[in-house]
């Protein structure tokens, strides 16, 4: 029987990947919620943010700049360069294919993968790029039951990041005009603009938005975890699309729950069972939720047009 200590740190372990998946998951679910199409590009998205954290981290600590301040600097540029591309893809590539009725958006997004995968590759020669720890020593450092609780400033930092981010969105989206706009278009994209809604605004500052909390993702990556891969999006990407699934697609709030429900299945069964096992394990269970669950945990019973 595991102590009472490795159980929590479990947790804040488990905590800190929900907090990355959810972010991502998120950005799924935003432009899903409009467009009824399935965009794999923001894992590659989030690769891009991570690299662009990395690159200017290492540049600022080189000219001496102090590294709280460096990391502040870093998240803001990272997050509106992301953000930036991301709006300028909605623009020209996703928006012009919305009303198709095929999976066009779903194979230029593939595209749009393929040559993000492809010039991180050519700018990083193929090789892992590292970041030293930062804020790495431990804040808290509680004995349980023999075991010492770990937790460094870094960490409450990204949990401190991603709460008021995920929190913020959501009363955004319940609270506010911009909100409204997204809710309308979520429900019959069509209609909105019949309405007399400025669907293509609402569409590209939708890209924006989730390509913001895409970088944000890659940003805890490279802060928290110190080491990115031009090829990590794409098992980032399927993960996190997995919790938005989980959760209930075009849901913000299902794939918030979906982000912490498969991190903590991940980080379980990492801590207690063989890890060789873990992603047959996760994905076993991803099938089993979605057999009990089909439009997942907390899918809403109104139904949109699918043919936007």
């Amino acid at each position: 029987m595991r102590s009472t200590g490795y159980v929590i740190q479990q947790m804040v372990n488990a905590s800190l990947v929900g907090a990355l998946y959810s972010l991502l998951a998120v950005a799924y679910a935003l432009l899903h919620g409009i467009t009824n199409r399935i965009v794999l590009s923001f894992g590659d998205i989030a690769t891009f943010g991570a690299f662009s954290t990395i690159y200017m981290m290492l540049l600022m600590l080189a000219s001496n700049w102090q590294v709280g301040l460096a990391i502040g600097m870093v998240f803001v540029i990272a997050v509106v360069s992301t953000a930036a591309f991301s709006a300028m893809l909605q623009k020209h590539v996703f928006s012009p294919l919305v009303r198709s009725p095929t999976q066009a958006i779903m194979i230029a997004s593939i595209g749009v993968s393929i040559a993000l995968q492809e010039g991180l590759r050519v700018k990083s020669s193929g090789r892992e790029q590292w970041l030293s720890p930062i804020f790495a020593s431990s804040v808290v450092n509680v004995d349980f039951d023999g075991f010492t609780l770990h937790v460094t400033g870094m960490q409450l930092l990204i949990l401190a990041i991603a709460a008021t981010l995920l929190s913020g969105l959501t009363l955004v989206l319940t609270r506010s005009q911009a909100g409204r706009l997204w809710r309308a278009c979520s429900q019959n994209i069509a209609l909105a603009q019949l309405c007399g809604i400025d669907t293509s605004r609402v569409l590209t500052w939708t890209g924006a938005t989730a390509g913001a909390f895409a970088a944000v993702s890659g940003w805890i990556i490279a802060v928290g975890y110190g080491g990115v891969s031009f090829y990590m999006g794409l098992v980032l990407g399927l993960k996190a699309l997995f919790a938005t699934i989980i959760g209930g697609f075009g849901t913000i709030g299902g794939a918030i729950v979906g982000g912490f429900l498969l991190a903590a299945i991940e980080t379980l069964w990492s801590a207690y069972f063989p890890i060789v096992y873990r992603d047959v394990a996760v994905f076993s269970i991803v099938i089993l939720i979605f057999i009990i669950k089909p439009d997942g945990l907390l899918s809403v019973d109104l139904r949109r047009d699918s043919e936007v």
